[in-house]
Formats: structure tokens, sequence, C-alpha cells
């Protein structure tokens, strides 16, 4: 049972990463409005790490990038007090942000039943909340073979996407695959996080010695099981939330911030749920309850991706 006093705590930091996750995304969205050029992974590497690198001359776009990259240390400091369970609908009040950020600041128009459409995606979290899922429970010693089953899964899926994008001739949903291309690589992040923290706590590392900085960092005691799982879920999580940045902003410049990023958000939720149900032994008391939240996501998403290829059609 977490005490009171961790509970508020734990909700004050999630919603200081929230902030920094979606003010981050507004700032990156009002950089690429800035003549940014256009990023293309089919054009090359060396093209594309060219116009990457231009990004970061964007004072808007670099200060987006690095809150970021910030609220993901608030992030796994609260999933570490309360769980995951509390902190991810914590999250989706960061999409409020966004809807204010993306009208005032980036000059998105937002109609009534784009309005609609997020606030479902903001209440649905809530509702996963209420349907009472546990909180993760990781076995180190035996959630590997699962977990690699489901990351093969997951790049299929993002292979998959790929193809199909490329193969389309009507390109008015290439951002929409984007962003969810960038999501499942977000999710995956998100998994390596729930790892590391379980590690670093079976590992009993003292990260406030310079030494325990080593451990984390270089891997030092790599060869004992625990440090090597801090290790690799460490990197882990800072690999695949990086390329997820790069096809998040390859996705933001097809289309609103307001309409993406929710999607985008609503997979970064589900994904990761469904992991937690395959290799973390989570469970769900109230599934009636959890079945809504993911029909709420589900038309929500189907409702702006249609805005969404509008959007692009008329681009």
């Amino acid at each position: 049972m977490i005490d009171l006093l961790t509970l508020i705590l734990g909700i004050i930091i999630a919603l200081i990463a929230t902030f920094c996750t979606n003010i981050g995304v507004a700032l990156q969205k009002k950089g690429l409005k800035e003549g940014l050029p256009e990023l293309n992974l089919e054009r090359g590497v060396g093209d594309f790490g060219k116009n990457f690198l231009k990004y970061f001359k964007n004072k808007s776009w670099a200060i987006g990038f690095f809150l970021g990259i910030i609220g993901w240390i608030p992030f796994v400091i609260a999933q570490g007090m309360v769980g995951i369970i509390v902190v991810q609908p914590l999250q989706s009040v960061g999409l409020i942000i966004m809807v204010i950020i993306a009208s005032k600041m980036l000059d998105e128009k937002i109609s009534v039943i784009e309005i609609i459409s997020i606030g479902m995606l903001i209440v649905a979290p809530f509702f996963i909340a209420f349907s009472g899922i546990s909180n993760t429970q990781i076995n180190l010693n035996a959630f590997v073979l699962p977990f690699l089953i489901f990351l093969s899964i997951l790049f299929l899926f993002i292979i998959l996407f790929i193809l199909i994008e490329r193969k389309l001739s009507d390109k008015k949903l290439n951002g929409l695959f984007k962003v969810t291309i960038a999501a499942l690589f977000f999710s995956i992040g998100g998994m390596f996080a729930n790892i590391l923290a379980q590690a670093y706590y079976d590992a009993s590392i003292n990260i406030i010695s310079p030494f325990g900085w080593a451990e984390v960092l270089f891997g030092i005691f790599w060869f004992e099981y625990f440090h090597l799982w801090v290790f690799l879920s460490l990197y882990g999580l800072l690999l695949f939330n990086f390329i997820g940045i790069i096809f998040q902003n390859i996705g933001l410049q097809k289309g609103k911030a307001v309409v993406l990023w929710p999607i985008q958000c609503s997979i970064n939720l589900i994904v990761p749920v469904m992991g937690g149900f395959l290799i973390f032994n989570q469970s769900v008391i109230m599934m009636p309850l959890f079945i809504l939240a993911l029909t709420m996501i589900i038309i929500a998403t189907i409702i702006l991706s249609r805005f969404q290829a509008g959007l692009e059609e008329s681009n």
C-alpha cells in the first residue's frame, strides 16, 4: 500500500513529467513551422543526418527536444514511486495542455468533434486506472522469453506499417502512420523503463554515489545479472525513445499536433498495458470498464485519423 505522502509526491512528479513532455512536443511543432527542412529517411542516412542536425540550431525545437528528454526523468521516478497505473492517467492531463497550446501558440484550428474526441482520449486513461489493473510485477529471472516474444510482435507491426505506408499510392495518412510507428518505439522504451526500475531495485545500486552512476551508465558490473539489466534497459530506453522522437517529428511535419499527439499518447497507453498482461503479470479486476476505455480510444482515434487524412489531402 502506498502511503499518502509518497502518493502526493509521486503525483506531483508525474505532473512535472507531463508538463515537460507536452510543452516539449508543442515547441518542437513550433520549430517545424519555422522553416526546418523535411526529414526523410528514404533519401539516405547522410541527407537525413545533415537535416536533423539543423534542427538543433532552431531555438524552439531544441528547447522542446531537451524538455522531452528531461521529462523522462521525473516520469521514471514517479513510476517507481506510485506505479504506472497512477502515472499514466496523469499523462493524459497533458492533452489539455496540448489543446490550449495548439490553439494559442501554434494557431491550429480545433473543431467541436475534435475536442470531443480528444476529451474521450483524456477520460479513457482514468477509466483504465479505475478498472483495477494491478501494478507491474517483474520477475527478472523469468520475464525474458515473453518479453522477447512481445518485442518481436511490436517490431513486426513496425515493419508492417512501414511497408504499407510505402506501398500506398495515397499519402493522406502519412503523418498518422509515422506517429503510430513513433508510438510503438516509445512503448518499447516505456517497457525498458519498467525493467530499469525493477533491475535498479534488485541490483541495490546507490545512485547517489559516483560509483553508483558508473554502475548504471557504464555497466561496471555487467557480469552480474541484475546490473546487466540496469545497463541494457537504460540504453534500450534511450535508444528507442530517440528513434521515437525522429518518427514523431516526421509525423508532426504532416499534420496538426493537436490531432496526432493524442493518437500517439493513446497508443503509448494501450501497448504497454497489453505488454503488462503478457509480460509483467498484470491483471484487470473490472474488465467491462477496461473494454469501455479501449472502445473510447479506438473510436476517438478513428475520428481523429479521418480529420488527419482530410488535412493532408488539403495540403
